[in-house]
């Protein structure tokens, strides 16, 4: 491993030179621009060379005003650039490696350079050092009585700044301790953490990160404060759980970030089949404790008592655990057990609708109406279900394809519940391919600022800004997200549009490659198949790349999107609107109501009866 650099001015590795005072990086000699603000990520890197710098170092750094959304996309910016300038690659890295989720590392040697010896002033002689002394004797002792009055002052300002009680508006609930002998019943602790989050985020007066993002940020090491400035939250809640058969205990204890200060703890004792009912009181002393009035709709859904089945509660918790993973079909395996053993409990079918729109999602399209079963009867239960409504809105708009319908759902689940980011980001998808965009944005960023590095929520984001046709901040956003984690696989594909879109051919065929890689693919074959599209781009230039792709797909089954977009880049419209009418006609891509408005590909087609007829029957027109 390399050795860390104890000299701070200049820095070299391999043909670079830093020079750390004056922000400039030069190759053999010759000077790379490169913005200030990459540079100072790179110097921080540089001055540990071989160790993980974190996200969250990063953040308090160079961030430490900015809200964690801006800072992914800030941070996959500065790392990108930096790459760019050092002819670096994410996947094969000579100089800078990507820690997934974690931060980075400088795997390359640096050496500090010898500076130059510098000419020595001469003394001065001693009559000249004694007629000074007296004079700054006088003036000193003025400057000292002056500046210990200040500093007095501003010492008696920050204590009481740091002392007077600050209004808690925002809140995280860090990850709960398992205390249970049996490791295998993390997912127990992780359950009752995320509904406490739940329960807390239905306070419309409270903005409450998400438990992703919660997860994310915290860590053993971390001060409180850290973990609240990565959150952007004023407060956390922490604590364990433990549970012995059906006896649980559950302690936790609320802290001011800011002041370190402890406001308010309690421990409950209680029942497993109690354990739904405490997390409404929990999140009621919890508003209290910060002086947050509850309405009288949230005072009565957190009051309300939810008794549930031992065995139902457990296997809820699991569920929840596989949904966040997100593996769908365990979670609507599981799911499912728990309504047939308790078909009262809302929270169990909300759970199995949420499952199962995911599965829609990802590709099974006979899951979509399967969803809107198990959301109706969770609702059926309990009319405020937030997690059934959204997954209602999100069925309503992909396969019923009738957006004012999804549009009321979702008003109702973030009504329901307030800091529910992934309604608000889903709610924003759809407002983004209706071409709502002002709308869209205020609703991504809220979700952002509510789970600030999840993922999928960042992906979402590109949706919004790809359908403005902020094409800039689409990339920006999906480069970010792919640095975040690249073992997200749905990012490779909107990163792929990005690069189709500004004609970066090669970065797209280089991200469809690493995309199938990641997705398992042995290497040979997805370099074998991209080797075809980069000779047909050679070859026939953007013309050449679409005709191949065409090519791939059989004559007797070019229709729908992927179809499309080859027939428009092509010049053939007619074939493109008679793919898009034959898919619309089947009814067998749900994506259709998502692209049909927003791709700019089919600008061309607007004018034409029976685009305008597609658009009216879609309800977008």
């Amino acid at each position: 491993m390399p050795t860390p650099v104890s000299t701070p001015r200049r820095l070299s590795f391999g043909p670079y030179e830093a020079d750390l005072r004056s922000g400039e990086l030069r190759k053999r000699g010759t000077k790379v621009r490169l913005q200030s603000q990459p540079f100072q990520l790179l110097a921080m890197l540089l001055e540990r060379p071989g160790e993980l710098v974190t996200r969250e170092e990063i953040c308090q750094k160079l961030w430490p005003e900015g809200t964690f959304v801006d800072f992914d996309h800030s941070l996959g910016t500065a790392i990108n650039k930096i790459r760019e300038v050092l002819n670096d690659s994410a996947a094969e890295p000579r100089f800078l490696e990507t820690v997934p989720r974690r931060g980075y590392r400088f795997i390359a040697t640096v050496t500090a350079v010898a500076e130059p010896s510098q000419d020595v002033s001469p003394l001065p002689s001693l009559e000249t050092e004694a007629e000074e002394k007296n004079h700054r004797k006088l003036s000193s002792r003025w400057f000292i009585w002056a500046g210990a009055g200040v500093v007095l002052l501003v010492a008696a300002l920050v204590a009481w700044y740091s002392l007077r009680p600050h209004p808690i508006q925002s809140i995280a609930v860090l990850p709960l301790e398992n205390l249970s002998t049996d490791p295998n019943q993390q997912f127990f602790a992780d359950g009752v953490t995320d509904e406490l989050t739940t329960n807390l985020a239905q306070i419309g007066s409270l903005r409450v990160i998400s438990h992703t993002s919660a997860v994310a940020c915290s860590g053993p090491r971390k001060s409180a404060l850290q973990i609240a400035r990565c959150l952007g939250v004023d407060a956390l809640v922490e604590g364990s759980v433990v549970r012995s058969g059906d006896r649980v205990r559950i302690t936790v204890q609320l802290i001011q970030a800011a002041s370190d200060r402890h406001l308010w703890a309690h421990t409950y004792d209680l029942q497993l089949s109690d354990v739904l009912t405490v997390q409404g009181e929990l999140a009621r002393a919890i508003a209290a404790s910060i002086s947050h009035t509850l309405t009288p709709q949230e005072d009565a859904r957190l009051s309300r008592p939810r008794p549930v089945d031992p065995e139902v509660a457990l296997l809820y918790f699991k569920g929840s655990y596989f949904l966040s993973k997100p593996d769908p079909w365990h979670a609507r395996d599981v799911f499912l057990q728990a309504t047939q053993l308790d078909p009262n409990s809302a929270e169990s079918w909300a759970g199995l609708a949420d499952a199962l729109h995911t599965m829609g999602v990802f590709g099974d399209p006979n899951a979509f109406d399967q969803a809107k079963v198990a959301a109706n009867r969770a609702l059926e239960i309990d009319p405020s279900q937030a997690q059934a409504l959204m997954a209602l809105g999100a069925t309503a708009f992909l396969n019923d394809w009738n957006p004012g319908e999804s549009e009321a759902y979702f008003r109702r689940s973030i009504a329901a519940r307030p800091s529910y980011a992934m309604a608000h980001a889903l709610f924003a998808t759809t407002l983004a391919h209706r071409g709502r965009f002002e709308e869209a944005i205020q609703q991504i960023k809220l979700a952002g600022i509510l789970d600030p590095v999840s993922v999928t929520i960042n992906s979402l984001a590109w949706h919004v800004y790809f359908c403005a046709r902020r094409y800039d901040d689409a990339l920006r956003i999906i480069l970010a997200t792919n640095e975040l984690d690249p073992t997200f696989l749905p990012a490779y594909r909107r990163l792929a549009i990005s690069w189709e879109q500004k004609g970066e051919y090669q970065k797209a065929i280089d991200t469809g490659v690493r995309g199938r890689i990641a997705a398992g693919e042995a290497p040979e074959k997805a370099k074998q198949e991209a080797s075809q599209l980069r000779a047909a781009l050679a070859s026939g230039g953007p013309r050449g790349y679409w005709q191949t792709l065409l090519d791939r797909i059989p004559p007797d089954e070019r229709w729908g999107l992927g179809a499309a977009y080859c027939y428009m880049h092509l010049g053939r419209h007619e074939e493109a609107l008679e793919a898009l009418e034959k898919s619309y006609q089947r009814r067998d891509d749900p994506y259709l109501i998502m692209w049909i408005p927003s791709r700019e590909e089919f600008d061309p087609l607007r004018s034409d009866p029976r685009f305008q007829k597609m658009l009216h029957d879609l309800g977008i027109s």
